[in-house]
């Protein structure tokens, strides 16, 4: 084989890395943007749900209760 021939091959090879490491570091930063989102939305569906029942002051007095209690 050729010097050319081995040069054009490694150059191949590491390029064909690089680019591979690119796209994982742009499916990392989308999976953490993901969780971040699904995180997010559970706790925004769970202080609406928790209004909407009419739990906050249930909660509050539960909350009052083990702080005074002695």
């Amino acid at each position: 084989m050729s010097d050319l021939a081995i040069a054009s091959y490694v150059k191949l090879v590491a390029t064909m890395q690089a680019l591979k490491e690119r796209r994982e570091k742009g499916a990392d930063a989308l999976e953490y943007v993901g969780m971040v989102l699904i995180a997010a939305f559970v706790v925004g569906t769970l202080v609406a749900a928790v209004q909407a029942a009419g739990l906050q002051a249930k909660v509050s007095e539960a909350i009052n209760k083990i702080l005074t209690s002695p």
